[in-house]
């Protein structure tokens, strides 16, 4: 497996990457539950002395991973804390109790980009708008995030005229896409493939089972690198930011070795507190040899 890697790492060294999408700003606010209201049924929650985190996600912590790898990464991206996410979660086991999301899309202007201008672009459209007036042509890698504010209208068919390099779902953003339940199964993946994506590449990420590709002609599918799982926001991001280097230096994909280690590895930090680099990528591989 480090043989793998250390190619992976020889092989991206000299890429040029842009990266375009939302950065989210993650707040966490460490609180004790202390029961329910006696006049409503409203859960009481404490505020504890730890101190808050914040972190810097979305694209940002998606260039943060690949930084480390790559000869360059420009990142377009909003930059004034337009979209903020405050997580109350438990100070005893970080259990996430309630989420309250602040969006401002009325600051996001155009955005002109040349494919042309770097070996890989990567738009990561978490649906919060900043995307929305994007001007780019075609050879792009695209994920589309579905979450609670944009659930069925942030689907990858909005980007359907592009013709793209490649595309990363989930299970359910899938369904979404084909309007009915999709299974890991060939034949499921490879109807999806041919539905308005529109890519050359597909990646599916299944969690704890894994992922599968496509590239029109065959599926395949990676098992997953069990980890000691802390959190696991951000992991399908990190998925897609290797995915996306590996498909722009080898054309047939035959397995997914590094972006499902690089995802399994960033579930062991909170959120995105670490990013992946080649020493940790390194290290903790290792721990399945």
């Amino acid at each position: 497996m480090l043989e793998v890697i250390n190619k992976f790492i020889d092989d991206v060294k000299g890429l040029r990457v842009a990266l375009v999408g939302e950065t989210i700003i993650d707040e966490f606010v460490y609180v004790n539950y202390e029961g329910h209201s006696m006049k409503s049924a409203c859960p009481v929650y404490k505020l504890t002395d730890k101190e808050k985190q914040v972190q810097q996600g979305g694209t940002t912590a998606i260039a943060n991973h690949l930084k480390d790898f790559v000869k360059e990464v420009k990142l377009f991206t909003n930059t004034n804390n337009e979209i903020v996410k405050t997580r109350y979660i438990d100070a005893f086991d970080s259990k996430k109790h309630v989420e309250i999301n602040k969006f401002d899309d009325s600051k996001f202007g155009e955005i002109k980009i040349d494919t042309k201008d770097y070996d890989m672009v990567l738009v990561a459209d978490f649906g919060h708008g900043f995307c929305n007036n994007l001007k780019i042509n075609d050879g792009f890698h695209l994920m589309c995030q579905t979450n609670s504010n944009n659930f069925g209208f942030n689907r990858i068919s909005k980007w359907r005229t592009h013709h793209k390099r490649s595309v990363s779902l989930d299970l359910r953003e899938a369904s979404l896409q084909m309007n009915k339940n999709i299974e890991n199964n060939d034949k499921d993946i490879m109807e999806l493939y041919n539905y308005e994506i529109n890519s050359d590449l597909l990646y599916i990420t299944l969690g704890s089972k894994g992922s599968a590709f496509c590239n029109g002609k065959k599926v395949g599918h990676q098992p997953a690198f069990p980890s000691k799982i802390v959190d696991t926001i951000g992991a399908g991001d990190t998925f897609l930011a290797f995915a996306c280097l590996q498909a722009s230096i080898q054309k047939d994909i035959q397995e997914l070795i590094v972006p499902s280690l690089a995802a399994s590895l960033s579930t062991t930090w909170l959120c995105n507190e670490k990013s992946v680099t080649k020493n940790l990528l390194k290290e903790y591989a290792t721990k399945f040899i």
